[in-house]
């Protein structure tokens, strides 16, 4: 399940990078909502942190984050009925762009990958809750919200994760990861494996 490898020997830096994402997923979905009448949808910019989220964590954990963080953040404000909607297509939304970014996970700089991972991602976002509104409200509604709503989200997410995920990430790798040509053979980390030339 995990995106980079461990400088430890546990999942404990990625299940806390998980949590945290996931919770400041939540925040961002709620601390700016602005209700969209004729949907009962509401602009958010959760999208910036389900996008930073796949790009740091890796098609899972984009998908865990985005989906759980946003899904979260619609039962808070009362928007029930769009959580397990949310749960799927935010989750879809993270997924995208942790399968691109995934090849290219020690780049510091945005890339190809990312860039189409951010394109691909926010198509998923649209469509998904395009198809959805349809059913739930009608076309007019989830056309309405298409073009006044979503679309800005998932263009200021793509904007700010383009600007500081490649920096985020390369701060991960420095800091808190091993990169993968300094894992051993068996998984484990030469910097913390090594053992000391004896003496005699």
């Amino acid at each position: 399940m995990e995106y980079f490898k461990p400088k430890t020997r546990s999942y404990s830096v990625y299940l806390s990078l998980l949590a945290v994402l996931t919770a400041l997923t939540t925040v961002a979905t709620i601390i700016i909502a602005i209700p969209f009448p004729t949907s009962t949808g509401y602009l958010n910019f959760g999208d910036v942190l389900v996008m930073l989220s796949g790009l740091l964590l890796g098609p899972i954990g984009g998908f865990l984050a985005g989906g759980i963080g946003s899904a979260m953040g619609d039962v808070a404000l009362g928007y029930i009925h769009f959580a397990p909607i949310t749960l799927v297509v935010k989750g879809c939304e993270g997924l995208i762009v942790g399968l691109l970014s995934i090849r290219v996970r020690t780049s510091k700089t945005l890339t190809l990958y990312d860039v189409a991972g951010l394109i691909l991602s926010s198509l998923i976002m649209l469509l998904g809750y395009f198809v959805a509104e349809v059913f739930l409200f009608g076309y007019a509604a989830a056309l309405a919200e298409l073009l006044t709503l979503n679309w800005i989200q998932v263009t200021v997410g793509s904007i700010i994760t383009a600007l500081i995920g490649p920096t985020t990430r390369g701060f991960l790798q420095q800091f808190l990861y091993t990169p993968e040509n300094e894992i051993l053979e068996d998984g484990r980390s030469a910097e913390f494996d090594a053992v000391p030339e004896q003496t005699t």
